[in-house]
This record gives structure tokens, sequence and C-alpha cells, in this order.
């Protein structure tokens, strides 16, 4: 429980009488600036700098819009949520029709099992669960039934609990001008070969959800996973996609002139109802309807992972309780791989966290007044959304994932751990602003979808430098991470550079001697090998190094779409999908061969006979036969070429 806090307040004028309890200032939390009265003023929307491309519009009517994604209901993630919420608003603004989501069959029951946690019977049978989750969970129902749903084979990946295709996904998907691919690198990075995105549809809009560069720095070998993470993002955001959306700025460049940093996510409208709940006030401008201990009750809630900030949390909440005397008991609802290590954790410290599973973040509306989220891991975080959304207080870190959250005044980021412990005894000795209309609009998917259909909307402008431009800039990671090492190589180049210059300046002195015996036109070209400067931003250079190529993006793209083209259909593809990490679903090339042989989907009860799997077993063999044998003439001409290039 909190211990007493000490604070009296007028708004955000009161100071803590405490303050000198902690070893450094503590940081009172203002209302945004662009706030005035609790009261935001939306920035208006920013027009497109040129002419749009017809065959880029969203709403379009004469234009159908296909959403792929790698999760599907009941697994409450944000690449199953949200890209099913945007199919159906996207299918409101467009009248009621033109919109296709494409969602994972998990055709595995082991693998419904375990994500699901429970298994359907068919295809059917999940797309009715779907639909009615959208209709009475979404309060959707006209578009529920409305919107067309396509499944696609897909298994399970333990080892990163993922989702990935099995087989052509692009053969699949129906008659349509513009593809929205949630998380494009997620998708293509097993891919089976097939027809390619660009190739297929007209526009290819891409919508980063996931930070995997940040996922792959906790992983082991870091070192090498890390940078090879963010180069395969980059590759497979070049050569799928037309226009790439980064949903915070928490995101590295992938394809500098065609992405932009746009929030095109929502929250529900169960969310904003209970906002508006919640903005009632009783006597004394209290909330009212709330549970007894509302005041002083926070949470956390998502994925029980160390990546999400759990072991920062506890240092946090520790450094409270011992600079400040602040016992907060925080309940945590999620799980996850890291729940018992973390568990442990706060045990050691003595930090006081209650475990519960998971629960829908709309069931705590009335029980818990502050949610704490010290995650930096996130690209946009959807439970933070949800609990503005809600009238919460949300104490976050200020981190560029964080960035469109900071505009409301219930938002309370923290750079420090000072400034946590203010920004809580703030939080738990106040009531939150009443959620207003404006703000209400900006967190909905109403408004999530007109900035979504400008994002995706590429110019002629954009398409002609995208044609014409002749060099590409690619970042390079950092050739010296360590800042004092990288301080003493720059400090070493910059006297050589120094040394050379004073030569430099004596040679061309010689070039000017009488006596110097050098044909004149030698010297000329000599004096002006020595007039050239040599300035190079060493700092930079090491810090940040960029490779430029001399292609423009759109041949940049080609090009490594015909790479990617080229390793997926070769006949080691499927090897180098396995060595890439898909042990469950890198064989891709054995799986079509499979399913070519057995002739499409296997009914359930077909599956069940003894009979169907003696046949079954002899397709695998050969199938797989076919599989090694090319595999063995792949090595036999590995071993050809080196031999040769030896020679």
């Amino acid at each position: 429980m909190m211990s007493n806090c000490g604070w009296v307040r007028d708004g955000h004028e009161a100071a803590m009488e405490e303050a000198s309890a902690l070893d450094g200032a503590l940081l009172i939390p203002q209302p945004p600036s662009h706030v005035a009265d609790g009261h935001l003023s939306p920035a208006a929307p920013t027009p497109l700098p040129g002419t749009p491309l017809p065959h880029t519009d969203l709403l379009s009517p004469s234009l159908d819009v296909t959403i792929v994604t790698s999760a599907s209901l009941p697994w409450l993630t944000g690449t199953s949520v949200n890209p099913l919420l945007r199919a159906a608003y996207l299918l409101r603004a467009r009248g009621g029709s033109g919109v296709n989501i494409m969602l994972p069959w998990l055709e595995r029951r082991e693998d419904q099992d375990k994500v699901y946690m429970r298994v359907f019977q068919g295809k059917e049978d999940q797309e009715n669960f779907v639909r009615s989750w959208l209709a009475k969970e979404a309060g959707m129902p006209a578009e529920a039934e409305a919107l067309s749903i396509t499944w696609y084979p897909a298994r399970h990946q333990p080892s990163e609990n993922s989702v990935y295709s099995m087989g052509d996904i692009t053969a699949l998907c129906p008659p349509s001008s513009i593809c929205i691919l949630e998380e494009p690198e997620h998708l293509n990075w097993y891919r089976a070969p097939g027809a390619g995105w660009t190739s297929k549809f007209d526009h290819v809009v891409g919508i980063v959800h996931t930070n995997y560069f940040a996922y792959a720095l906790d992983q082991p070998a870091s070192i090498i996973r890390a940078p090879a993470m963010k180069y395969l993002c980059r590759w497979m955001m070049r050569a799928h996609c037309h226009r790439v959306v980064k949903l915070s700025g928490a995101l590295g460049v992938f394809a500098e002139e065609k992405e932009v940093v746009r929030n095109v996510h929502g929250v529900r409208a169960t969310f904003l109802d209970i906002g508006r709940e919640m903005g009632a006030r009783g006597k004394g401008g209290k909330v009212v309807g709330v549970d007894e201990r509302y005041d002083s009750k926070v949470y956390f809630i998502g994925k029980m992972l160390f990546s999400k900030g759990i072991g920062t949390l506890v240092d946090l909440l520790d450094y409270s309780k011992s600079a400040a005397g602040l016992d907060v008991e925080v309940d945590m609802y999620g799980a996850g791989p890291d729940l018992d290590a973390c568990s442990s954790l706060a045990g050691k410290k003595g930090i006081d966290l209650s475990w519960h599973g998971k629960i829908d973040h709309a069931e705590l509306a009335k029980s818990h007044k502050v949610f704490v989220n010290p995650s930096t891991s996130e690209v946009l975080c959807t439970t933070i959304a949800e609990a503005l959304a809600m009238g919460k207080f949300v104490i976050c870190a200020s981190h560029p994932s964080n960035d469109f959250f900071t505009q409301f005044p219930n938002c309370l980021p923290y750079s420090s751990k000072e400034e946590f412990v203010g920004n809580l005894c703030y939080a738990l000795s106040h009531d939150p602003e009443p959620l207003k209309g404006e703000n209400a609009a900006m967190l909905s998917w109403e408004a999530a979808t007109e900035r979504l259909t400008e994002a995706a909307m590429v110019t002629e402008e954009e398409r002609d430098r995208w044609l014409e431009e002749d060099e590409v800039a690619v970042k390079m990671p950092s050739l010296v991470r360590n800042k004092v090492m990288r301080k003493e190589i720059h400090e070493g180049l910059i006297n050589t550079r120094t040394r050379y210059r004073k030569f430099k300046s004596r040679l061309a002195a010689e070039l000017d001697s009488p006596r110097n015996p050098l044909p004149p036109t030698l010297k000329s070209k000599l004096r002006a090998e020595l007039e050239r400067k040599l300035d190079v931003d060493f700092e930079k250079l090491l810090r940040e190094p960029e490779l430029r190529l001399q292609l423009s993006p759109a041949e940049l793209d080609k090009k490594l779409l015909e790479i990617y083209d080229n390793v997926s259909r070769s006949p080691g593809g499927d090897i180098l999908r396995i060595i890439g990490g898909g042990t469950d679903v890198g064989t891709q090339n054995f799986y079509t061969a499979r399913k070519k042989l057995i002739g499409g989907d296997e009914k359930e009860e077909w599956r069940g006979s003894g009979a169907a799997k003696a046949v079954r077993n002899v397709l695998e063999e050969v199938a797989k036969e076919n599989l090694i044998r090319q595999e063995e003439e792949l090595t036999q001409e590995l071993r050809r070429r080196w031999k040769k290039f030896n020679h």
C-alpha cells in the first residue's frame, strides 16, 4: 500500500512537501503546451505536398483493398485485433464494400491448442468466432456481416511465438488493387516462392507494428543477430512495399524516400464509451461509480517479458520505496515466458507485485486509476491508448514510441527515476482530466482510418523521385559502438589529417621551386590534386556510416526483389530458411511439393483414417526424397564453385 505522499495541489501548480526526501529534484508534470483549460486543439491535417496518384486512394470505390495479417482471433494480440478493426472501419468508410482481410488458419491442431487454447472444427468455425467478436465486442454487426474474410494455411513457430504462412500465400489473395501488409517483414521472412506482392497489386502499403531490432538486442548472439535483423527488415520493406507506414519514430530508417511516420491505430469504441462514463464527476469533482480502492490502485497489463520493461518497473518501484517511502502495490495482468523470473526478481527486492492472468483491459475500467508502462521496446503501445481512452493516468517512459500520447493531459511521461516518482505521487493524489470530445476523437478508429488514408497516398512527385533519383544512401551499423574508443579513433584520424595537410603544403611549395625536376604537365595535375580538400566528418563516419549506391530507389528495390526471389526459389531455399530460424516453418518448398502430391487441402475426416495416414506417409517420403535430391545437387554445385574459386 501507499505511504503518506504528502502532496497538496491546486491543478498543476502545487508543490510536494517531501521533495527533499529524494536525492534529485522531482519534475512536476505539466500539461502539454497546446492544452488550454483541459481542451486539446488538434493540429489540422497536413495536405499532401503534391498531386496524389489515384491508384493509391484507399477510399476509392473503384479499388478493392486486401489486408493481410499474421495473427487472428481468438489470439488477443496487436496483429490480430488492430488489422481486423482496421478492415472493419475501412469497410465502413468505403460504404460497406470492397475490403477483404486475409487471416492465418493454423492447420495443425496442436498449434491451435497452444495459441488459442481451443481447437476449431474448421475455417468456418473460426470465421464465425471472428465475426461474432467483431459484432459484439467491437459493436460493428453490419461490418461483421459484410466483411470478406479469406484464410491462408499457417503454422506456429514456438521459438518466436509467432505465426507464419505455409505455401504460396499470394496465390490465395483475391483480386484487388491495393494490398495492406500488416508487418511486411514478418509476412515475408519465410514466405514460400510465389508471385511478388508488388507484381500482384498496383499499390502495396506496409504497416510496421514491431521493433524486431529491439527484441533482437535481448536475444543470444545479439551482436550478430541485431544488425542482421535490421538489414533483413530493410530488405523486406524495400522489396515488397510501395509505401511504408511506421507507427512511431521509435523505428529506424527502412526506405527513406517511401516511408512516413503516422499512428494509424485506434481503440475500440468500448474504451471510449468507458472514458465518457468515467468523465462524469460527483461531489467535489470526484470520479463516480468506481471501486472503493480505485484511487490507490496501480496496474500493468501486457506480456510478461523483460523486454517489456518489467525489470525496469521493479527497479523504479524499488527506488520509489527507498527514496520517497512510497510503497505501492501493483497488479500485474498478462502471461509470458518471463513471468516466473519477473516474480522472483520482485520478491528478492521486496516489491509488492500481485500476479494475475490475462484479462480484457476494459474490465479494469473502474478498479484502477493509474497504468504504468516502462517499456521502450514498443513501436506504439495499444494498451496506453486504451488506458487514456478510459480516462486513466498513464505513466510511461519518455520515448519516441510514446510521442503521440504526450499530447494528452493524463499522459505523464518520465525521463528519470526521480520524475517517475513525481509522476506516481501526482497520479495517486489527483483525479485524471475528463476525456474531452477532441481527445476521444483522436483515439478513435475513425480518425485512425483518416490518418491511414492520408499516409497510404503517394504523390506524383514522390513517384518521380523514386524513379529518377540517381543515388541511394544506405545507413550502415556503427563502425565503433564504444564511445570512448570512438573518441580515441576520431582524435587519431584528426591528427593524421592535420599531418597530411602540412605535408601537402610543403609539397605544394616544392612544386613552385625552380629546382623541381617534374614536367610542367605533371606539376599541374599534382597541384590540382593537392588543392582538393579532405573534409570528411570522421565522427559521423564512425558513428553513422553510409553506403552510397549509384542506383535509383526503384532500381534498388527491383534488385532486392530479384535477390529475394532467387534465394526463395532456389533448391536450397528451405535450407536457408531453416538456418535463418524457421525450424518449424522453413520447409516451404517441401510443403508446396507435398501439397501438390496430395492434391490441395486435406479434409479432417480424411486425415483421421489409418489408410489415409499410410498414403500420406508415402507421399511425404516421395516429396522428402525430391527435396533431399535438390539439396544434394545444390551442395555439389557449391563445392564445384568453391573448388574453382580456390584454383
